[in-house]
C-alpha cells in the first residue's frame, strides 16, 4: 500500500475528543504556547506543522502532561486535566503516544518492550499479554521479530514496534511527535504506511510531523504553527494548497 492509495472515507463530525482552551506556556521568559486553543473531535486525524521552534512539540507534549503550563486548560472527552491520580488515570487509559527516538528497553525483545505494560498496568498475564502483542506485531508486519532487541532492528523496525507497544494499550487517541524524523529516508515510508493503516480504523489521531504528503493524503484538518501560535486551520486542501498567510505559504515553499 502507498501513501496515494490513502482514501479515508469523509466522517461525521461527533464528540470532542480533546479540548485545548486559552494554552500558555513559558520557558523561564520565552513565550512557548500563546493563547492556544484547539477542539480535537473524535476519529480526526489532525496534522500540526510548522517550522523548528515553532511550538508544535511542546503543544503535543502538554496533552498527556509530558509538558506542564502555566495557564489555560487541557480537557479529554470533557474531563479536565490537572496534576492529580484521576487525571494521570485519564491520560493513561486514553491516550497512547509514539515519539521521536523509539524510547524502548534495549535489554528487552520486541514482545517484552510490548508486553511490559499490558502486565505492569492492566495486570494481564504474560500470556495474555504477549497474544495481544502477538496479533499487533504481526498487523504492523514485524512479527518475525518478536525475539530480537530494539539493538538488532533498523530504525524503521524500531519505530513499528513503538507504535505496537502504543496500541497494546489500547488507546482512545494516539499523539505522534515527528514519528519518521529520526529515519533515514528509506525508511519513512515503512512507518507512515502503518499510521495510513492506522487512521482507517477511526482512531483519533493527533500528529506532529513534517511529512507534508502524508498530511494531505491522511488529514481531516492541518493545523499551521509558527513563533507558539497557532496561524492556520483547515482541512489538507485549505491550508496546504491554498493557505490564507504569509508566514504559510512561506513554510510550504521550503517542505513541499
Amino acid at each position: 500500500m502507498t501513501l496515494s492509495s490513502a482514501n479515508l472515507a469523509k466522517k461525521t463530525v461527533t464528540n470532542t475528543a480533546i479540548k485545548i482552551e486559552n494554552l500558555n506556556k513559558w520557558y523561564g521568559d520565552h513565550h512557548v504556547l500563546k493563547d492556544v486553543s484547539l477542539d480535537i473531535f473524535e476519529g480526526e486525524i489532525m496534522v500540526i506543522c510548522g517550522p523548528s521552534g515553532s511550538g508544535k512539540s511542546t503543544l503535543i507534549r502538554t496533552l498527556n502532561h509530558l509538558e506542564e503550563y502555566q495557564e489555560g486548560v487541557v480537557s479529554v472527552f470533557d474531563q479536565p486535566l490537572s496534576r492529580d491520580s484521576q487525571s494521570h488515570k485519564v491520560i493513561h487509559q486514553t491516550m497512547g503516544m509514539v515519539f521521536q527516538n523509539f524510547n524502548l528497553f534495549p535489554h528487552l525483545t520486541v514482545l517484552q518492550n510490548c508486553a511490559l505494560g499490558l502486565m505492569w498496568l492492566r495486570k494481564m498475564s504474560e500470556r495474555e499479554a504477549e497474544k495481544r502483542v502477538m496479533g499487533l506485531l504481526d498487523r504492523v508486519g514485524i512479527a518475525n521479530l518478536a525475539s530480537r532487541y530494539p539493538g538488532q532492528l533498523s530504525g524503521g523496525q524500531q519505530q513499528r514496534v513503538a507504535i505496537s507497544r502504543s496500541l497494546a494499550m489500547e488507546p482512545k487517541i494516539m499523539l505522534f511527535d515527528e514519528p519518521t524524523s529520526a529515519l533515514d529516508p528509506e525508511m519513512v515510508k515503512e512507518v507512515l504506511d502503518v499510521m495510513v493503516d492506522l487512521a482507517k480504523t477511526g482512531m483519533t489521531m493527533v500528529c506532529v510531523t513534517h511529512e507534508m504528503e502524508f498530511a494531505r493524503q491522511v488529514a481531516d484538518r492541518v493545523v499551521f504553527m509558527t513563533d507558539g501560535e497557532i496561524v492556520e486551520v483547515g482541512p489538507p486542501e485549505q491550508v496546504l494548497v491554498h493557505p490564507q498567510w504569509d508566514r504559510t505559504k512561506e513554510f510550504l515553499q521550503h517542505v513541499l
